[in-house]
């Protein structure tokens, strides 16, 4: 049903951007410049970046594992903890449509770098990595769930401004959460986190996005709370 939801909000919120077209700016080169390429096959940094991977496989707890498999369609609900106890995400679908279209600007930016750099995901590239969650197909490097979690949080975080250290921290661990799931590597996820930071600049400073920033602070959350609310 929550993805049910959020995806029929992905289809109704109107476009903040082009959906084909990064919102980062390209005269200086755009996000795959932006980032720069990942730890080279067999480099010290390469191998701590594996390094931690495989310590994060043999340390992992079932709580982590089963919070990052719950992880795997971001939205809303994810950050509940973080906007204070009792937050429901149902109560703010403006909210939710929000995020729905920060993502979908997210996805050619997400795109052009996985695909400018090719990187394959630890578990293709070293048979010791197990991982705990779905093996994707996708590139590894940038981390989609690092730069989501990270463009999610900001977002919010205009929302909720009383919460922002929370959300963060929120925005965070969802991407340091691939790397314990054995996914994605620590680079991939500082990449991403960096790329998400960006978006978020990016949107927030669009009319358009601004404008429906506004509609959904107005309706749906509690001026100076910060909690969520809804009015």
């Amino acid at each position: 049903m929550r993805l049910v939801r959020f995806a029929l909000l992905l289809a109704l919120s109107l476009p903040a951007l082009a959906d084909d077209a990064c919102p980062l700016p390209g005269a200086t080169g755009g996000p795959a410049a932006l980032l720069g390429p990942y730890p080279p096959a067999g480099s010290p940094e390469a191998a701590a970046d594996l390094a931690v991977v495989l310590w994060e496989q043999r340390t992992r707890t079932p709580e982590e594992v089963a919070r990052a498999g719950s992880e795997e369609e971001l939205s809303l609900e994810d950050f509940a903890g973080a906007l204070a106890p009792g937050f429901e995400a149902g109560r703010h679908p403006r909210t939710e449509a929000l995020l729905a279209r920060a993502a979908r600007a997210a996805r050619p930016c997400i795109g052009t770098v996985k695909r400018a750099y090719a990187r394959e995901r630890p578990y293709v590239a070293d048979a010791r990595v197990a991982p705990a969650a779905e093996r994707e197909r996708t590139f590894s490097y940038p981390s989609g769930h690092a730069t989501r979690g990270a463009l999610f949080a900001a977002v919010l975080a205009e929302l909720a401004p009383a919460r922002r250290e929370a959300l963060l921290r929120r925005g965070a661990q969802i991407g340091e959460d691939r790397v314990i799931a054995g996914v994605h590597y620590p680079s991939d996820v500082a990449a991403g986190q960096r790329l998400g930071a960006e978006i978020a600049k990016a949107l927030l400073a669009d009319r358009g996005f601004q404008e429906a920033l506004a509609e959904a602070r107005a309706l749906e959350w509690c001026g100076g709370a910060g909690a969520g609310a809804a009015r």
